[in-house]
């Protein structure tokens, strides 16, 4: 991340790591093993979900509260979004209101806003909203055009390369 891109916060260390696997232009939480990149043009979901799969990605999995409160601050920060909520990984389009990931997975970590999910027929997929601290809404793909985040897999073991001087 550049400096215009993400808050210091205080206690923190920053090093430089390269896993090969997370190009420029993508921010890297290495603790997180998470390299994904902003699209601040809306698209409609199967666009989004089209422009993640050809660059062998996908849509951004948020299966657990560190990576919430990682897009939570960090995506406000950037200098790359603009006002608009987010496409992530997420569906229940095969069996209405069992959340599960593109791989297949349960979603278990749930941060719903309040009221949400309706469980009603075609809202199928996961809407992280800017405007309400990235809690989740769930969406008709046929009418709505959002921002979206691709995800790209990470190898296990980054090399630490040492601190930032």
């Amino acid at each position: 991340m550049s400096p215009q891109d993400g808050e210091e916060e205080a206690g923190t260390v920053y090093y430089s790591v390269r896993t090969g696997d997370c190009p420029s232009g993508y921010v890297h939480n290495r603790l997180l093993n998470f390299c994904y990149q902003l699209h601040a043009d809306r698209k409609m979901y199967n666009d989004a979900l089209a422009d993640c799969r050809s660059r062998d990605e996908h849509l951004a999995v948020i299966d657990r509260e560190e990576k919430q409160n990682h897009i939570a601050k960090q995506i406000p920060s950037s200098s790359d979004t603009n006002i608009c909520s987010y496409f992530i990984d997420g569906s229940d389009a095969v069996k209405e209101g069992q959340w599960v990931f593109h791989d297949g997975r349960d979603v278990t970590y749930k941060p719903w806003a309040r009221g949400f999910p309706k469980n009603e027929t075609g809202r199928n997929y996961i809407v992280a909203r800017k405007h309400e601290n990235f809690r989740w809404h769930n969406s008709d793909i046929q009418w709505d055009d959002k921002c979206y985040i691709c995800e790209r897999d990470m190898l296990n073991t980054p090399l630490y390369l040492g601190p930032v001087t």
